[in-house]
């Protein structure tokens, strides 16, 4: 939405100067109309090029949203105007971005918009999750319990995302110094070795003319080899972002022999969660398992959970069709059946989530003790095979010698 400059006089005749959002030049004229002000000038803020081009790779992380979330539920329930809480936080959050987002917000506010409309103007940082809760909890006067909830919700998805990063840096870390270790020695130090052997004289060992042959490749064709890497990186990308594609991905995630269980159980706790704080919040059961299944992260999950919906039009149950998909482990139907039948869902749901988060930790455990050994051994294959290869033509030389 463009953003006006404005200079206008009061009903005493002041003269003030701000910035508002509108549609066009004619809606900033007729709001300024509205708020009784006599216009002096109304202008388009134009945007820099070099503000555009900063913002570009500005990002919103769920760490900042959530900092932000904590930190305005604590100003509602102080007790301040929301115009007040957003003009804080704007001039306070560390990320500018956002900042200049909260700002936009206040803007909108001002001008007579629900909290849940100002967020819905940022579509692309504040999804239908946020929007829903912040509309419930406007409705149902407890927008500060609310706002805490999501902050929670944040912080929980923040954890998550920090146990598998921090699972997955050491193997990844390992992997790639074995290739840069594995390209230095085909690069640099094997074609040396190559060329004192040859100039001996005398048949190489198999072994090593297979690495020879690896190295000249490498080496003469170094370009196709990165290119053809590349092109495999955009065609994942590319068939990743296709509903098929993407939807493949999913399924293979799931079946992994080791990634796969860790797989199911983040999304399943991210699902329960999300589900458990929507029906906490007032939020109609079939919105909610919609919203769910859009922030679950696994596409074959989500068709499990859009089913559910659906079959709740139909009268039935939540856990029947869950159950039915066989993707959703027992105990977790079965724990969302006794969360319907008792009237407790949402309780039952932060059970689940609970359970699962403690299953996410063992699984993590389970993962780095099983993949460092693993990628030790590889690492040791990949630099030892090396190394007899260049060994091998001198303990063959030494033969010849004596």
């Amino acid at each position: 939405m463009p953003s006006y400059s404005f200079k206008a006089r009061d009903s005493s005749g002041r003269l003030l100067s701000g910035s508002m959002e509108a549609n066009s030049r004619e809606a900033a004229i007729e709001r300024l109309h509205e708020m009784r002000y006599f216009i002096v000038s109304v202008e388009e803020k134009r945007k820099s090029l070099l503000s555009t081009e900063i913002t570009i790779f500005k990002t919103i992380t769920i760490r900042d949203l959530a900092i932000f979330f904590r930190q305005f539920a604590t100003m509602v329930k102080a007790g301040l105007s929301l115009i007040s809480c957003l003009d804080i936080l704007s001039k306070q959050t560390e990320n500018k971005l956002l900042a200049k987002k909260v700002d936009d917000i206040k803007k909108s506010v001002e001008g007579g918009s629900t909290l849940a409309e100002a967020f819905g103007n940022h579509p692309e940082t504040f999804s239908k999750l946020y929007l829903n809760m912040i509309k419930a909890g406007e409705v149902g006067g407890v927008l500060d319990d609310v706002l805490n909830r999501m902050a929670t919700l944040m912080e929980k998805e923040y954890e998550l995302r920090q146990k598998i990063k921090s699972a997955m840096t050491y193997p990844l870390f390992i992997f790639g110094a074995a290739m840069i270790m594995a390209v230095f020695m085909l690069t640099f130090i094997l074609p040396q070795f190559v060329g004192v052997f040859q100039s001996f004289g005398g048949e190489l060992p198999f072994l090593t003319k297979i690495l020879v042959f690896v190295t000249m490749v490498f080496n003469r064709f170094w370009y196709i080899f990165l290119a053809a890497f590349v092109l495999l990186v955009f065609a994942y990308i590319g068939y990743s972002r296709t509903q098929h594609g993407h939807r493949n991905i999913d399924r293979i995630k799931l079946k992994l022999p080791i990634f796969g269980n860790l797989f199911l159980k983040t999304s399943i706790t991210r699902f329960a969660r999300t589900l458990g704080t929507l029906i906490q919040n007032g939020v109609p059961i079939i919105q909610s398992l919609k919203i769910s299944a859009e922030s679950i992260g696994n596409d074959i999950l989500a068709e499990a959970v859009m089913e559910a919906s659906d079959r709740i039009k139909e009268g039935q149950s939540i856990s029947a069709p869950l159950e039915e998909s066989k993707v959703f482990p027992p105990m977790v139907t079965q724990m969302i059946l006794v969360g319907e039948e008792s009237g407790g869902l949402e309780t039952m749901l932060f059970n689940v989530a609970n359970f699962y988060d403690q299953e996410v930790e063992r699984a993590i455990e389970q993962l780095t003790s099983v993949i460092e050994p693993m990628m030790m051994i590889v690492v040791a294959l990949v630099v030892g095979v090396m190394v007899i290869a260049m060994y091998l033509p001198i303990f063959s030389m030494v033969q010849l010698i004596q």
